[in-house]
């Protein structure tokens, strides 16, 4: 009983972080969407100046300067599901900002039938996974990043659909009930992320499993999708 009340607060803990995360992602958009929006009327003025005076080279280049904000706000549309694409968008962000590259092919259905919260639960628990993968091991200073890609796929496979993250994992060893090496503050909450993607995966018929093989971390959720509405149409981005 004791230890089902503590599996119930670390699972109950590990979903407020992943809402944090979110709440996050959100106001980081809403706020920056504001700043923009403050920022138009002076940009109008600058182009309304320069348009009178007929400079033209340096009306493309200012128009140049002030849209490269509007281009890192709106990020990439990956799947068509704000949330989801908000979240890709940010750890890809923070792949980069580490020295990582991310490879992300991503074609899902639309009306997958999969909860919002679920699938952030899922694809935030997977990204976190690797970023912390990546940042093992630690580096001296002007040491390359780990050699490889993050890749992460979002597919269907008939009715499924599949949410994979890999990362390169020289050293690493699948340990006993799933555990892996941690480099988290809060040990207590190590492990609760894939347990967390367990738990949404079972919802949903699916499966989840991890394996290593030819130096590379693979965990793959595969989530049942009943096509209720005929055809489901795709989009593919990459």
């Amino acid at each position: 009983m004791k230890m089902r009340k503590t599996e119930l607060l670390k699972e109950a803990e590990e979903k407020n972080q992943l809402l944090h995360r979110q709440y996050e992602i959100l106001q980081k958009n809403y706020a920056a969407n504001a700043q923009l929006f403050h920022d138009m009327n002076h940009h109008l003025q600058v182009i309304y100046h320069l348009a009178e005076k007929g400079e033209s080279e340096k009306i493309r280049a200012y128009i140049a300067h002030a849209a490269r904000p509007v281009q890192e706000l709106s990020g990439c549309v990956w799947t068509g599901v704000d949330i989801v694409d908000a979240i890709i968008n940010q750890k890809k962000q923070l792949a980069e900002e580490k020295g990582y590259t991310m490879d992300i092919n991503a074609q899902l259905p639309y009306n997958t039938g999969i909860a919002s919260d679920d699938f952030c639960t899922i694809l935030s628990n997977l990204l976190d996974n690797c970023l912390e993968a990546m940042d093992r091991k630690p580096r001296q200073r002007g040491e390359q990043p780990p050699e490889g890609a993050i890749q992460l796929t979002l597919r269907r496979i008939n009715h499924f659909i599949l949410i994979q993250a890999s990362n390169p994992c020289p050293d690493i060893r699948i340990k006993r009930k799933g555990f892996f090496p941690t480099s988290k503050k809060n040990k207590l909450l190590h492990g609760w992320g894939l347990k967390s993607v367990e738990a949404a995966v079972r919802k949903y018929e699916g499966t989840f499993h991890c394996e290593v093989s030819e130096g590379r971390f693979t965990a793959s959720a595969m989530l049942f999708f009943p096509e209720t509405n005929g055809k489901a149409e795709s989009l593919m981005k990459k």
